[in-house]
């Protein structure tokens, strides 16, 4: 996406006239008031039983969460309106999805009421698959991602006020995928890459992995490949990225999974610590940039690998042993580097490389 001028008819600003750094930021921060919600949601579905009601303190959050940016959003659109001219056109540049997003989560919000009232409240799983939890997960996505779409709208793309906003929604769009798709979720337990068939001294004893336990674990790697550095791929074929900001994008959301699960596994935070260290590391070497495809894609190959490994070691040093053979963990590994240059390619071979846009702080 390129820089849009904002025409000027009669001494006005045309349709869709872009919000400024500022309005963003306010977007940012309803956005995360919504996202705090649906975390902490997840944390009562997953921690809490017997939920018998739908009117609760998590519940008051998301909710409230989403009024606090319906209400911005439609005030932004309010101020654009011009009289005469259809209300579509008063959307600000980039904030066309995310008005759709509020509606669909509203609609989305009274069937979830409807939902509880007549089948009860969702327990584990059952509530990733619930339609009325997929159509509020859709409408915070969308929301979330406006001011990344905002950024490539604005005369000021370059600036650093416009560009935080945009990282940031890059960001919290991969959480509300991480969110939603929970059960794929790397870091959210460690189990993923153990079976146990006993206890020894009261510790659990890893045994051999079950085919159907190695294709979960497979599959897992790659939905929370996507979900972590997807974001990333496309804020780097745009801008460019500095390493500790690159570290951030993987480590952060990896922690608010582990947070959402009440840390039962809170050790794994340090593993994703780690991680994210290790991907500044390999984005700090490559200096990847838009108009470098060969550094970019090497960068984004290598990051989920070196990103991964620190939690198969972290799996390993607790329990003692890996259920899973250096054949399939180091197979994981890999796959998620390919899922990865795949992606990649397909966004940067062939295509026109745009101008880089610097990412605050990001090294000449």
């Amino acid at each position: 996406m390129g820089i849009i001028p904002v025409p000027i008819v009669a001494g006005r600003p045309a349709a869709h006239r872009p919000t400024s750094a500022a309005e963003d930021v306010i977007t940012l921060a309803a956005g995360v008031w919504l996202l705090t919600g649906t975390y902490i949601d997840g944390w009562a579905h997953n921690n809490l039983h017997d939920l018998e009601t739908f009117f609760t303190p998590w519940h008051a959050v998301l909710y409230s969460g989403f009024a606090a940016c319906a209400v911005w959003i439609g005030l932004l659109v309010w101020r654009r309106r011009v009289p005469g001219a259809p209300w579509r056109g008063a959307v600000p540049a980039g904030y066309g999805a995310a008005a759709a997003g509020v509606v669909l989560f509203l609609v989305s919000g009274a069937a979830d009421f409807t939902w509880h009232t007549v089948f009860g409240i969702e327990q584990d799983i059952k509530a990733l698959f619930s339609p009325s939890h997929l159509g509020l997960a859709a409408g915070g996505f969308l929301i979330l991602g406006a001011p990344f779409a905002a950024a490539a709208h604005s005369p000021e793309a370059r600036s650093r006020a416009r560009l935080v906003p945009a990282v940031v929604s890059a960001m919290l769009c991969g959480m509300v995928g991480a969110f939603i798709l929970q059960e794929f979720a790397v870091y959210a337990r460690h189990g993923l890459v153990q079976t146990y068939g006993g206890t020894s001294g009261g510790q659990h004893v890893a045994s051999s992995a079950p085919s159907s336990s190695i294709i979960v674990a497979f599959g897992s790697f790659l939905v929370s490949t996507a979900t972590l550095f997807v974001p990333l791929l496309l804020l780097s074929v745009r801008w460019r990225v500095r390493a500790w900001l690159a570290a951030v994008l993987a480590a952060v959301p990896s922690v608010a999974l582990q947070a959402m699960m009440a840390f039962r596994d809170g050790w794994l935070v340090g593993a994703a610590a780690v991680g994210g260290l290790l991907v500044g590391v390999v984005w700090a070497t490559a200096r990847p940039r838009p108009e470098r495809p060969g550094r970019l894609l090497t960068a984004l190959a290598i990051a989920p690998v070196v990103f991964w490994g620190p939690y198969f070691g972290a799996v390993a040093l607790r329990d003692g042993a890996l259920t899973f053979s250096p054949e399939l963990w180091g197979g994981m590994l890999v796959w998620t580097g390919l899922e990865m240059l795949a992606l990649t390619a397909l966004v940067t071979v062939g295509s026109a490389v745009r101008p880089s846009r610097e990412i605050p702080g990001s090294a000449p």
